[in-house]
């Protein structure tokens, strides 16, 4: 019955992932009511209608080579990884029990990384409206008498604080604001709120790395040079996920092996 479970989780992250790329495009193209929910999807450049077969998550990209089928337009590759990732992404949240605000939150940090992922920025109300809300937990858990959640929130901060003055001596305040988004700061303080010390910092090691790996894969393939703009939220959101499913195994092999936390 779990594995059943899994891959519906699968199948629904996959469709879910369809659905918030579409709507996040809407929204960004400033869609009007009702059409950001029921207007037909199209090809962003000739207009085709899309029939129902065009609009499998994944597959669909597959049979037809990542075209459009009457312009030939490319499709971004961003969708059907976003789209495999969530699908991942679930099922492994339902089949480790990650904790109920898992969920929200990676719908949340999939949505905005559409927008970081294309123009390397974040919508600042719902940033905001993140780190207002992990205050609030926060300050819940610490009435109910929960130290462990404010020292990681203390963590996060002092962390963010070693950033960012790391950045300024290494870039200058200038080329700082150019090239680092300050809504991946306020996203990593909201996520300090529902993590423990430990998986905090684990989740910011993980994003860094994997986002390294990225960059190297592209200088060997030629598709990156020092100048190509990488979105870091997507990679925040690989973190995430990686902690509140296998965390405690990873933290555990760490402690066991190299005695780092």
């Amino acid at each position: 019955m779990t594995l059943i479970l899994t891959v519906y989780f699968f199948f629904l992250g996959l469709a879910l992932a369809s659905f918030l790329n579409a709507l996040m495009y809407r929204i960004d193209k400033e869609y009007k009511y009702p059409d950001i929910f029921v207007k037909p999807s199209h090809c962003e450049k000739c207009k085709k209608e899309l029939k129902w077969f065009d609009l499998i998550p994944v597959l669909s990209y597959i049979f037809t080579k990542g075209k459009c089928s009457k312009c030939g337009t490319k499709v971004n590759i961003y969708y059907p990884i976003s789209e495999l990732f969530l699908g991942i992404s679930l099922a492994l949240l339902f089949y480790t029990t990650a904790p109920w605000f898992a969920y929200p939150i990676l719908i949340l940090l999939f949505s905005l990384s559409y927008f970081d992922f294309h123009y390397m920025a974040i919508p600042t109300m719902p940033t905001i409206s993140f780190a207002v809300l992990g205050m609030v937990y926060l300050i819940i858990l610490s009435i109910l008498g929960n130290q462990v959640i404010f020292n990681a929130f203390l963590s996060g901060v002092i962390l963010i604080g070693l950033i960012l003055i790391l950045l300024l001596i290494m870039y200058g305040y200038k080329n700082l604001r150019e090239g680092f988004g300050m809504g991946d700061f306020i996203i990593l303080l909201a996520l300090s709120a529902f993590l423990s010390t430990k998986e905090f910092w684990l989740m910011f090691w993980v994003s860094i790395y994997s986002t390294l790996i990225v960059i190297l894969i592209g200088f060997i393939t030629g598709k990156y040079s020092k100048k190509t703009p990488l979105p870091l939220l997507p990679f925040i959101t690989f973190g995430f996920v990686v902690v509140v499913t296998y965390g405690d195994i990873i933290l555990d092999f760490l402690n066991r092996t190299l005695a780092i936390f």
